[in-house]
Parts: C-alpha cells; sequence; structure tokens
C-alpha cells in the first residue's frame, strides 16, 4: 500500500534537500495520478528503487511504504523518457554523487510526462525548485537555458537539438490553463543560491 507523502518525509534522510524533494514529490504526483504509472517506480528497475528508498528515505520500505503499482517493464518505457535521462546525465554536475544524479535526473524525466508545469507535476512548491535541483546536480544544463525558457519545453528542445529532430514535438502540456504563456516569452529569473545536503560520510 502506497502511504502518504507526509509519512515518505517522516523517513527523509536530508529534509529539504533538492533531490529528496525531487524524489518525493514525483512518487506522490505518480500514486495521485498525476504522472504516468510507470512513474510510480521512477522509470527504475525494482531493485534498484528500493536501494534509492533506502538511501533517501531510510525505514520507510521496512514501514508499509511502496508504489501501488506492479513494476513495469522497462522496455515498454516512451523513447523520450530515456532521451530525456540520457540528456541530463551527459549534462551533470562534475562533483555531484553518481546515484544522485541518476535518480534525480529519473524524476525529471518522470515530471516531463504530466500536463501541466513540470514543478507542479514533481509536486514540488515553483519553479525556482526545479532551477535549484538542476543548479545543484545539472549545472550545465541549468547555464545553457541562456534564455530562461520553461524548464519542460527546454528538455524537449535540448534533446532534439541532440539527435537533430526537427520540427521539435513539444511535451504534453494540454492540460494546463498557462499553456499560452508558457510558450511566449521567456523572461530571465533570479535563482537563490543552493546549499548541497550530502549523506554523512560524502566529501563536499
Amino acid at each position: 500500500m502506497n502511504h502518504s507523502l507526509l509519512l515518505l518525509d517522516a523517513f527523509a534522510a536530508h529534509p529539504g534537500d533538492p533531490v529528496s524533494r525531487a524524489l518525493s514529490g514525483v512518487l506522490e504526483s505518480a500514486a495521485a495520478g498525476c504522472l504516468p504509472r510507470f512513474a510510480q517506480w521512477l522509470g527504475l528497475p525494482p531493485t534498484e528503487f528500493r536501494v534509492m528508498l533506502d538511501s533517501w528515505f531510510p525505514g520507510a520500505a521496512s514501514a508499509g511504504w511502496e508504489p501501488d503499482a506492479p513494476p513495469v517493464d522497462l522496455a515498454t518505457l516512451p523513447c523520450e523518457f530515456g532521451d530525456i535521462v540520457e540528456m541530463l546525465l551527459d549534462g551533470r554536475s562534475q562533483d555531484a554523487e553518481d546515484s544522485h544524479v541518476r535518480w534525480a535526473a529519473h524524476a525529471l524525466a518522470c515530471g516531463c510526462f504530466g500536463r501541466t508545469h513540470l514543478w507542479q507535476d514533481m509536486g514540488l512548491s515553483g519553479r525556482d525548485d526545479v532551477s535549484c535541483l538542476l543548479r545543484q546536480i545539472f549545472e550545465p544544463v541549468f547555464l545553457a537555458n541562456t534564455t530562461d525558457m520553461k524548464w519542460k519545453k527546454f528538455f524537449y528542445h535540448r534533446v532534439c537539438e541532440r539527435l537533430d529532430l526537427h520540427p521539435c514535438p513539444e511535451p504534453s502540456c494540454d492540460g494546463c490553463d498557462q499553456y499560452v504563456n508558457c510558450h511566449g516569452a521567456e523572461i530571465r529569473m533570479a535563482v537563490p543560491a543552493v546549499v548541497a545536503v550530502l549523506p554523512a560520510g560524502k566529501a563536499v
């Protein structure tokens, strides 16, 4: 049985950390039906998903927290899911922990399959939360968005540039009442500095 986000956050090893918030937020959105069912497992193999859960939310699994949906065959994931993950992995911050990079990339890619703003579909408080996560874990991707394009739209355009796809398909935003605004002019926003919280024993 999938317990509430409040229960999952109660087990957070690093409350407030951008990666932790992204993971728990995506899992909440997926459990609420705002994301495809594969997002309940972050598009990860079951064994790796449980390693992630024990790493970021120790004790949650033993308390009974688990996805409602059964694991999916990874071969059935949308092709653009892997493209977005790969794009993010190639734009990782130099000093970011390998597993943190991979799991954060999967959370971000899952969020791209919602129908509203990326931050909303990831269960976050605002767009700045996505920016802070990217600045900490995927700094080259963050810095490449020089026009401050909306993040979901930017991910798709970056993938299309890598694959030389023209025209570039638009992300799934049809359920958002801000569609016109998001696909209009881009305005630069200030992003607050991020203080990373690393697991005990990890060098900064």
